[in-house]
C-alpha cells in the first residue's frame, strides 16, 4: 500500500526518457508540435527547391562548416557535438524574444537538411543520404526541437511575466535543467551513432 501524497514515477516511453520532468515535456507538446509542423514543411520545400538555393547561403544563415576531411573521429565528434548543443542553446535562450526565433531556427534546420538531402541524394544516392541521416536524426531532429519547443515556451511565459501573471524564472530552470539532463545527453547520444553507427551501416547496406 504506498503512502498518500507519494509521487508516482511517470510510466511509459516519455516517462522512460525523461523522468520526473515528463510532465513539462508533455506541456510543450503543442509547441513541439509546431517547431515539427514548421521544420517537415522547409524539409519538404528544401528538397524540392534543390537546386534552386544556393547551400553558401544555407551555410551563412547556419553557420560555415569546417572542412572535416582532416579531422580524426574524435575531433569530428566533439565538432558535432559543441555545434548541436551550443546552437540549441542560443536559439533556445533566444526564445525570450517573443518566442518566434526557436521556430525560425527549426524551420531554417528543415530547409538546411531537406536541400542538403536533395544535393546529397544527387551525388550519390536517395538510399544513401537516407542511411547517412536517419541512425542519427531519429534521435537529434527531436530533441532539437524539443529544445526550440523549450524556447518558445520561455518567450511566452516572459510576454504573460510582463502582463502581470506567471512566473518566468521558474519556466526558465525547467527549461534549463531539461537542456542540461536531457537534451545535452541525447544529443551526444546522437553524435556517437553518427559517427560509429552511421558509416557501419552505410558500408553494411553496400551504399559506398
Amino acid at each position: 500500500m504506498t503512502k498518500t501524497g507519494t509521487r508516482r514515477r511517470p510510466t511509459g516511453f516519455l516517462g522512460f526518457i525523461f523522468g520526473r520532468q515528463t510532465d513539462y515535456v508533455r506541456r510543450l507538446g503543442p509547441l513541439f508540435l509546431i517547431c515539427l509542423a514548421g521544420f517537415c514543411f522547409s524539409l519538404f520545400a528544401g528538397f524540392q527547391l534543390g537546386d534552386s538555393i544556393s547551400m553558401e547561403v544555407l551555410e551563412e544563415l547556419m553557420g560555415s562548416l569546417p572542412n572535416l576531411e582532416n579531422f580524426d573521429l574524435t575531433m569530428i565528434f566533439l565538432f558535432i557535438v559543441f555545434n548541436n548543443v551550443f546552437k540549441s542553446f542560443l536559439w533556445m535562450v533566444l526564445g525570450t524574444l517573443g518566442g518566434i526565433p526557436p521556430l525560425f531556427f527549426a524551420v531554417l534546420n528543415g530547409f538546411f537538411l531537406g536541400n542538403f538531402s536533395y544535393s546529397f541524394s544527387l551525388e550519390y544516392s536517395l538510399a544513401f543520404t537516407a542511411a547517412a541521416l536517419i541512425p542519427h536524426g531519429i534521435i537529434e531532429i527531436p530533441t532539437i526541437l524539443l529544445s526550440s519547443a523549450a524556447g518558445m515556451a520561455l518567450g511566452y511565459a516572459l510576454i504573460n511575466r510582463f502582463r502581470g501573471s506567471g512566473g518566468f524564472g521558474q519556466e526558465f530552470r525547467r527549461a534549463l535543467r531539461l537542456f542540461v539532463t536531457k537534451i545535452v545527453p541525447l544529443l551526444v547520444i546522437s553524435a556517437v551513432i553518427e559517427v560509429t553507427l552511421t558509416p557501419m551501416l552505410v558500408v553494411f547496406l553496400g551504399l559506398v
